[in-house]
C-alpha cells in the first residue's frame, strides 16, 4: 500500500540542500567543502531518483498545474483588457 501511495515529496531534498549550503556558503581557498558539498548533493539526487512516486506526489503534482494554468489564463485575460 505504501509503495501505490508513494512519499509526500522526493527523498534526498534535505541532503541536496546541505550540499548546496556546504559547497556554495562554506568556500575555503582548498576547495575541500566544495568537493565535500557537490558529493552530498550528488547524493541527494540519486536519493531522489530512487523515492516512489505514487498517488500522493501525482495528486500534489495535479494541483500545482491547474494553479499555474489558472494563473496563466488570467494573465493572459487581463492582457487581452489591455
Amino acid at each position: 500500500m505504501r509503495e501505490l501511495l508513494g512519499d509526500y515529496e522526493p527523498r534526498g531534498k534535505v541532503v541536496q540542500g546541505l550540499g548546496k549550503f556546504i559547497a556554495f556558503g562554506l568556500d575555503d581557498p582548498f576547495h575541500v567543502t566544495t568537493a565535500t558539498g557537490l558529493a552530498l548533493y550528488g547524493i541527494g539526487k540519486i536519493m531522489e531518483r530512487r523515492s516512489n512516486y505514487g498517488l500522493r506526489r501525482a495528486k500534489i503534482d495535479i494541483a500545482f498545474t491547474t494553479l499555474e494554468m489558472k494563473e496563466i489564463i488570467s494573465d493572459l485575460a487581463q492582457m487581452r483588457l489591455m
